[in-house]
């Protein structure tokens, strides 16, 4: 009967074995649960063969065979519990060899004559016994693991995890017994395979079922051992007592070296925190780090530790190590702060700047600097004289190295730019580098000179729509990838351009109409008045000749050839009106232009006076050319003059601009300061912190003089 009941404590062991294999991996534990396994295979097995053939397998074969498996099943439960006690850690090279030196003794010893005889003596059995006594250590200190892991949990929890404990209790048990009886032979072999047997079920089910809260219980030691926090348990005589890893490498001193040591050579200020008030504290410390480079910033707060009857016995300092986010926190106020610049600076050149070209480019300068880059190129949507469709072309590039410059202007680049800008609905930047898609990205880095290429586009919300006017193209080598918070800070950064690019077309489109309508206004006002004045006269003329009337015709004629002179003189400042304003060549190229083109052609003789090598602010030069522009549209208007000079002169501090025509005047007492431009002049001359007067007489004409400080 005996070999029948081993063939079926076979199967059931083979089965477990395959249900342990088959989750090996995926289970803490099951790698030990699988040694426990193939020993007790292989000690049933060799129980078989000495059954059934014990002429082959003779009884010292099957002694030998149970002193290995029994240690080995000793050792397969010893290492399960390690590992599902979270000391898995213990299991390693040294340990192991350790562990190997029990069972390499005993089968040296078995099997060397001299000392089998003498440590295997039927009567005595020396090391039999020896090899019991260890493998009954051995599973009490298993035995001793579990229990110091789940009497920690909940009764509950106890009761539904205890099919392990009581698993490996059930090995002891029959070690013990076999201790007591002092033989492995015969049925004793049955009980300690069957206990292993009962063991590996428990081991099994305990791990793989379902109803187990905690596959690997998580003690407290082991949580309290692997927190980032560190602590330290001060005594009522305020000296460290205990310590974590944690908190010996954040004041760098070790357990050893603290213990017993008075708090205040750690925290300098102690007592002070004490007496600060009652409770928990907090503050914020600064040390240096092991390799004295660094400095770490750590957190501390003091608690007090309480009795059950509520007697206070000492402190707890928690530790906690903030130098990562102090650093972040540093580097966001950083990046806040140059962005706030940045911004500052990008508006302010939209200010200063009078060509959209020009902002474009010191922008670029401002956002190479700030982001690490070598060229910067923005792209911009503008309509095709030809239709209404639109088209990307660059608008203004640096950085790019000459080879490329071409390449980067190239239809093709702002084609396929375009095409992307179409298809981004969410306007989501692109980062281009080796590793991008070529069908995912309008072009390779390569292709214009650099390693790394960021695409921002530059989008507004109008009326709950995104529009997009364009991209700004970034491109480096040396700095590596754009990080995710530089193309945050990209992406304000275009938004912010893209917003001022929007208010200078709309500022552009409002001068333009506006200037439409003063023309429009100017031209009804003088030219059309004039002409409509001459057709009346003419017509007047024409009907008295008709009627009979008595006309002189020389003075009619005369009459006819002043309106008509005055309507060519404001024609040809209507014209003149009509063209840009260039300022670049200086102020004096710009007034003699104006003088030649319309005074020179309205019969008035006009002089410009100079002094050499005049200097003057951008600002003041505008200001002056427009005042003097103000002041020789109102002598070609009103003053009827034949004569006019402009007399640009320069002192020590300042610059004076006199303007003197020989006109019909107009009394002082009756000036409005309301018409004649005269409100305009007086402002432009108050915005460039100049000053500004006029004096006129009745028939004597008029002079202008306007003051401004010389260039700094």
């Amino acid at each position: 009967m005996m070999p029948i009941l081993d063939v079926l404590l076979l199967a059931v062991i083979a089965a477990a074995l395959g249900t342990a294999l088959l989750l090996r991996g995926k289970t803490p534990g099951a790698g030990s649960i699988n040694m426990l396994a193939v020993t007790i295979m292989i000690w049933s097995i060799a129980v078989l063969l000495y059954a059934f053939a014990p002429a082959f397998f003779p009884l010292k074969f099957l002694k030998s065979v149970n002193y290995l498996c029994l240690t080995l099943a000793a050792y397969g439960q010893l290492f399960f519990a390690f590992v599902y006690t979270n000391r898995a850690r213990w299991i390693n090279p040294t340990v192991i060899s350790f562990f190997a030196i029990e069972p390499v003794l005993t089968q040296m010893f078995f099997w060397v004559e001299p000392i089998n005889r003498v440590l295997f003596d039927q009567q005595i059995r020396i090391w039999e016994q020896v090899n019991l006594i260890y493998v009954s250590h051995v599973l009490a200190a298993s035995l001793f693991l579990f229990m110091d892991t789940f009497l920690n949990k909940p009764r509950s929890h106890f009761m539904r995890a205890g099919v392990i404990f009581f698993g490996s209790a059930i090995p002891m048990i029959a070690n013990i017994l076999l201790l007591t009886v002092r033989s492995l032979e015969n049925q004793n072999l049955y009980i300690a395979i069957f206990s292993y047997s009962l063991a590996l079920a428990g081991f099994i089910y305990g791990t793989f079922s379902s109803r187990i809260v905690e596959k690997k219980p998580i003690t407290r030691n082991a949580v309290v051992e692997s927190m980032d926090d560190g602590w330290m348990v001060i005594d009522n005589q305020e000296k460290i007592i205990d310590l974590n890893s944690a908190a010996e490498d954040m004041i760098n001193k070790s357990r050893e070296e603290t213990y017993g040591l008075p708090v205040d050579q750690i925290l300098g200020n102690w007592h002070e925190i004490l007496q600060s008030s009652a409770g928990a504290k907090e503050m914020e410390i600064k040390r240096k780090d092991k390799d004295q480079n660094n400095w770490r910033y750590l957190n501390v707060r003091i608690s007090q530790l309480f009795n059950h009857d509520n007697s206070q016995f000492g402190h707890l300092v928690v530790w906690r190590d903030i130098t990562e986010r102090k650093l972040a926190e540093d580097a966001r106020m950083r990046a806040r702060d140059e962005l706030l610049g940045l911004l500052t600076a990008i508006s302010s050149l939209a200010n200063r700047s009078m060509k959209m070209e020009d902002f474009l480019l010191e922008s670029s300068f401002q956002i190479i600097y700030s982001f690490h880059s070598q060229a910067v190129a923005v792209f911009l949507m503008t309509e095709e004289k030809e239709s209404s469709l639109q088209k990307l072309s660059m608008q203004s590039q640096f950085g790019f190295p000459a080879e490329y410059t071409k390449m980067v202007g190239s239809k093709f680049i702002a084609a396929n730019i375009h095409q992307w800008l179409q298809s981004n609905e969410e306007s989501r930047p692109l980062i281009l580098d080796e590793n991008s898609r070529p069908k995912e990205t309008p072009f390779k880095p390569k292709e214009i000179g650099f390693n790394y290429v960021a695409l921002i586009p530059l989008s507004i919300y109008t009326q709950h729509e995104n529009t997009i006017l364009g991209c700004m193209c970034l491109g480096r080598n040396e700095e590596g990838p754009y990080t995710q918070d530089e193309i945050i800070r990209l992406t304000t950064i275009a938004n912010q351009i893209a917003i001022l690019i929007d208010s200078d077309r709309r500022r552009q489109l409002s001068i333009a109409l506006s200037e439409r309508q003063r023309l429009l206004r100017d031209l009804h006002d003088s030219v059309s008045q004039k002409l409509y004045g001459l057709v009346a006269l003419t017509e007047a003329a024409q009907a008295g000749i008709e009627a009979g009337a008595t006309i002189e015709p020389l003075g009619v004629l005369t009459r006819i050839g002043e309106n008509a002179r005055q309507a060519v003189k404001e024609m040809r400042l209507f014209l003149y009106q009509m063209q840009p304003v260039d300022l670049e060549e200086g102020l004096v190229s710009s007034l003699q232009h104006r003088l030649a083109a319309v005074e020179g052609r309205a019969d008035i003789k006009a002089r410009l006076i100079s002094d050499d090598n005049i200097q003057l602010d951008k600002e003041h030069e505008i200001a002056l050319y427009y005042i003097a522009q103000e002041a020789l549209n109102n002598i070609l208007r009103h003053a009827h003059a034949k004569n006019v000079t402009l007399n640009l002169k320069k002192n020590r501090l300042n610059v004076l601009l006199e303007i003197t025509d020989d006109g019909q005047g107009f009394s002082m007492k009756k000036i409005d300061n309301s018409g004649l431009g005269l409100r305009n002049m007086r402002e432009r001359a108050e915005q460039a912190n100049g000053k500004f007067k006029i004096t006129s007489k009745v028939g004597a004409g008029t002079k202008i003089m306007v003051t401004v400080a010389r260039k700094s």
